[in-house]
């Protein structure tokens, strides 16, 4: 008798304890699919994973672990910008039966947006070649032209394409640098040849001068005045000063002359000359200067 209610009690508790696993693991099953719509795919993977420490080797937990783990590791690979890997996990996700159709479902849209991805990254890589070969030929401004194609394509800025981004922005940076260099250089050379048509200029105006108007050229100093000598700025061995200029201008100019016209020393000639004649000078303006 003792023996049979040992039986029953052990075959109780048995029955008990395998009730609670299978419990156990259908609820570690219903939170890992739930994780995985809510995108939580770590915590999917930990409810997976002890699934499977209540039903060893269970086939069903083992599938959504790895498939979880599949897909996972093609949203790391698309981070990662390795799109033939990514390509490669999401291809075994959405081909895998019986597991999470959520994970299916996104595993196709993810594979199809690879797919747009590398054949832009196959496009923008054109481009950027030949961008890059007008660089190299000098042409500068077509190579920049020829970027513009990107830049403008709103694709090409976002973060799958950062490496041909970044070369992009790179080699403008190199155009740009090489139009200044260019134009500097033509400014340089424009700067040059003008220098040298003026001086050709002036070395053909001086060899036409006579002795005595070079001389008269190597005397000037600028603001219509030659540099003469003490005598020139005399009259009876007095200079002539300041003063006695500015009363003469206004001589001048009341006599009819123009002595705005008229540099500093014009106008000591002019004094010079009336005191030599022995006129005065709005005299000597009427005769000589109107």
């Amino acid at each position: 008798m003792a023996t049979i209610v040992v039986a029953l009690l052990i075959g109780g508790y048995a029955y008990s304890n395998h009730h609670a696993t299978a419990k156990e693991y259908q609820a570690a099953m219903a939170n890992g699919r739930t994780a995985i719509e809510s995108k939580h795919y770590t915590q999917a993977e930990s409810y997976f994973q002890n699934a499977l420490k209540r039903r060893l080797n269970d086939k069903t937990a083992q599938r959504y672990l790895t498939q979880t783990q599949r897909y996972v590791a093609g949203e790391n690979a698309l981070e990662a910008r390795h799109f033939s890997t990514a390509e490669n996990h999401y291809v075994a996700v959405k081909n895998t039966g019986n597991g999470s159709s959520v994970l299916v479902t996104r595993a196709k849209a993810r594979y199809k947006q690879v797919k747009g991805i590398k054949a832009n990254v196959k496009q923008f890589k054109q481009i950027l070649s030949k961008a890059q070969g007008e660089n190299k030929a000098l042409n500068y401004g077509q190579s920049n032209t020829t970027l513009d194609e990107l830049f403008n394509n709103t694709k090409f800025r976002q973060s799958y394409y950062k490496d041909l981004y970044d070369q992009a922005l790179a080699l403008r940076k190199a155009n740009n640098a090489g139009q200044t260099s260019e134009t500097s250089s033509a400014a340089s050379s424009s700067s040059s040849s003008a220098d040298s048509s003026s001086s050709t200029t002036t070395s053909s105006s001086s060899a036409s001068l006579t002795s005595s108007e070079k001389q008269a050229a190597k005397n000037y100093s600028g603001s219509n005045e030659y540099t003469v000598t003490q005598s020139q700025k005399e009259i009876d061995g007095k200079t002539i000063t300041a003063q006695q200029i500015a009363a003469a201008r206004k001589t001048i100019d009341a006599a009819g002359g123009n002595a705005s016209a008229m540099s500093d020393q014009d106008i000591r000639v002019a004094m010079q000359q009336a005191n030599k004649k022995n006129i005065s000078l709005s005299k000597y303006t009427h005769q000589y200067l109107e």
